[in-house]
């Protein structure tokens, strides 16, 4: 398991799909999916959270990406996760992220225990026939 810490700025979003990238690229894994989703939850965080965050990737068995906050999850935010949106207008400027990531990761959630974090964790995985 590898992370890195980043801090809430755009150049982080860029920073965050090289890590992914070369983690999975080291281990001669198919990355293009996980450098997407990696970069739509880091997205959310620079954009919405503002705090720095953390990205861990784990490989074994399923590829699962971690993107850690410093900001609780509301409970309206756990309905979006729990229910991302699948159509958003095409005159929205964004929306679209949550949904992109539960239509192409194997499994997709957030975890905000208290006391586990000073925050929340959005995490996807990727099962090997889904890295082809």
């Amino acid at each position: 398991m590898e992370s890195i810490r980043l801090a809430p700025e755009p150049r982080s979003i860029g920073a965050a799909r090289r890590f992914v990238q070369s983690q999975l690229a080291a281990r001669e894994l198919e990355a293009a999916v996980a450098v997407l989703l990696t970069s739509e939850l880091v997205t959310n965080v620079v954009q919405h959270a503002r705090t720095e965050l953390t990205v861990v990737v784990n490989v074994e068995p399923s590829v699962r990406v971690e993107v850690h906050d410093g900001v609780v999850a509301t409970r309206a935010f756990r309905e979006i996760v729990a229910r991302p949106r699948t159509e958003v207008p095409a005159t929205s400027h964004g929306g679209r992220g949550l949904g992109l990531v539960s239509a192409l990761a194997s499994r997709f959630g957030l975890d905000d225990e208290p006391g586990h974090w000073d925050g929340k964790i959005l995490w996807f995985e990727l099962d090997p026939a889904d890295l082809a």
